[in-house]
């Protein structure tokens, strides 16, 4: 983030608060206020917005009787669009060019209140100064200039722990409840129909390739694992597609025979039904693991550049294995081919059994 930019923002927030003075700039919040409009934040990947729900399901309960409205991505569109949690969703890119338009509609809506609890600095500050909110709160993450803090009426500490606890915690200060870390569907979808076959997902693309586990390494798996009777499941969008060809062109005619490909084949509310029916779920570090987590399906996640005591499962520990690659060699593109599909495969016919 520039510098100069943040300079900037500041410079035309103080102008406006000069004439408008709307936001409480300054004042400390207390669990004795009480909102009817609260607007929340949560702009960045699906996993960020499942991580988020925690936090939200303690505001509902803490203001009951509030109007909510979401700003979020259109790629989190299918996960937020009509739910109940809601009153309205607003769409935004994180663009300046875009937020005359976001805090235009904001402006409808009045809020007393904001969360933020994941976007892009300095532009979602922006728009909530200007959208007339009264207090502000954000969840400020390291890569986050400090510079416009004093616009924030709260916002966390650096702490060693998980971000669903970090979240809930810096809403412990309205007075919200912070022991409950389950992570919730936002949306209605059709629950899996009870299959007596044991069918494993698979999850082999991410948003990089140091979050992948080398589809050899999953073919190493499946054949271990059909061996047992286990049936597989490819998932993924339409950009994991090449991948279904390179496991196909790996796989011997057996495993192809047990192995249902649906990479690019479904909806998001489809693929959580695909999810909730598998009995465990490989992946690396992506949002369809946040997915199973919240939907309660078992799951072996790898992880090389993250910490799972960080970012991983946070609920429901037993259901879940996190393998983690901790020396990583400088020259190696995908460090997640150290794990081994022996180690992968005893923790997922371990879970399978449970």
């Amino acid at each position: 983030m520039k510098k100069s930019k943040v300079k900037w923002i500041g410079y035309l927030l103080t102008i406006y608060h000069f004439f408008a003075r709307k936001l409480e700039k300054h004042k400390a919040l207390d669990p004795s206020l009480e909102f009817e409009r609260i607007v929340i934040y949560s702009t960045t990947a699906l996993g960020d917005l499942m991580f988020n729900t925690p936090a939200i399901h303690a505001l509902k309960l803490r203001y009951p009787g509030a109007s909510f409205a979401l700003v979020s991505s259109e790629k989190n569109r299918p996960l937020v669009e009509g739910s109940e949690w809601f009153n309205r969703v607003f769409y935004w890119d994180n663009k300046v060019r875009n937020c005359h338009a976001l805090i235009r509609s904001l402006r409808r809506f009045r809020p007393q209140l904001t969360v933020i609890l994941h976007s892009y600095m300095p532009y979602d500050i922006l728009c909530a100064v200007l959208s007339g909110s009264r207090y502000i709160i954000r969840d400020n993450y390291l890569v986050d200039s400090s510079e416009l803090n004093s616009w924030i009426n709260a916002y966390s500490a650096p702490f060693d722990g998980h971000l669903i606890q970090r979240k809930l915690n810096l809403l412990s200060i309205l007075g919200c409840e912070t022991k409950d870390p389950s992570m919730r569907i936002p949306v209605h979808f059709n629950r899996a129909p009870q299959d007596l076959s044991k069918r494993i997902g698979f999850q082999m693309g991410a948003s990089e390739s140091m979050r992948c586990w080398p589809v050899a390494r999953f073919v190493e798996l499946a054949n271990r694992l059909t061996a047992s009777g286990y049936r597989i499941v490819l998932i993924g969008g339409a950009k994991d597609m090449p991948l279904a060809g390179q496991f196909m062109e790996l796989a011997s005619e057996s495993v192809a025979a047990q192995t249902e490909i649906l990479i690019g084949k479904t909806s998001l509310t489809e693929l959580l039904t695909v999810i909730d029916g598998l009995d465990v779920l490989v992946t690396g570090d992506t949002g369809p693991l946040h997915l199973a987590v919240a939907l309660k399906t078992s799951t072996v996640s790898l992880y090389a550049s993250a910490e799972p005591e960080h970012t991983g499962p946070y609920q429901d520990r037993e259901r879940h294995i996190t393998l983690r690659v901790d020396d990583i060699p400088g020259e190696i593109r995908q460090p997640l081919q150290l794990i081994e599909a022996d180690d992968v495969c005893i923790h997922v016919t371990t879970l399978a059994k449970k």
